[in-house]
């Protein structure tokens, strides 16, 4: 029986990509940094500080301290997104029918902990969220199942009774290694990329995803 609902956040809950490659492009413009990789759909999942050596040039960064900077360019994403924030599409239905079912939910991010109550105070998504696993509470990120395995502990239930919903490559990988059912969106990558990540269900957004429809699934 499944008993708990595990979201990734970026391009997940919300379709936020967008802002996060303008908050990178307004840090390079305010350190006069020079992008030679664009942020694309590789990055995903991947913590700022293993990002920004790759898309900022060689020798930028000398001297920074890279936490410093990461904070800096979320501060910047915050700022932009502000009164932009909009929950991908049927996500509201779903937090609702899992409220009613009594099935808990969990987010599991390599977001800040800043990020995602932001995320989550704006999208008026934060009383139906019961877990949070961010950044600083694990080691290793996606691919490792670390943070998907620590949603489960703190949710109480085994990874076979949790659900998953990704939209990236990693993600999938983490929740599959993890031990638990997935779901993948099309937000970032095709059909075809998710499923060979190892995906169950792939769907465009959570229109048509409700308590019943996974228990069918999975249950």
């Amino acid at each position: 029986m499944i008993k708990g609902l595990i979201f990734d956040m970026d391009g997940t809950l919300v379709q936020n990509m967008p802002y996060h490659l303008k908050a990178f492009n307004e840090t390079a413009r305010r350190h006069g940094f020079k992008i030679v990789e664009p942020v694309t759909s590789r990055f995903f999942g991947m913590r700022n500080n293993d990002i920004m050596p790759q898309v900022f040039a060689p020798g930028s960064l000398d001297g920074y301290d890279l936490d410093q900077l990461s904070d800096e360019k979320e501060a910047i994403y915050r700022e932009l997104y502000a009164g932009n924030v909009r929950l991908t599409e049927g996500l509201d239905a779903l937090l609702d029918d899992a409220v009613q079912c009594g099935i808990k939910c969990a987010i599991g991010s390599a977001g800040s902990i800043e990020n995602i109550e932001f995320i989550t105070r704006e999208g008026g998504i934060t009383d139906r969220i019961d877990v949070i696993v961010c950044n600083t509470d694990v080691v290793n990120c996606k691919p490792d199942p670390e943070i998907f395995i620590k949603c489960c502990e703190r949710l109480g239930f085994d990874p076979s009774e949790c659900v998953v919903f990704e939209d990236a490559v990693g993600g999938v990988q983490a929740a599959v290694a993890a031990g638990c059912p997935c779901v993948a969106l099309t937000s970032t990558l095709d059909a075809e990329a998710l499923s060979g990540a190892g995906a169950n269900l792939v769907v465009n957004d959570f229109k048509g995803i409700n308590i019943a429809r996974l228990q069918e699934l999975f249950g």
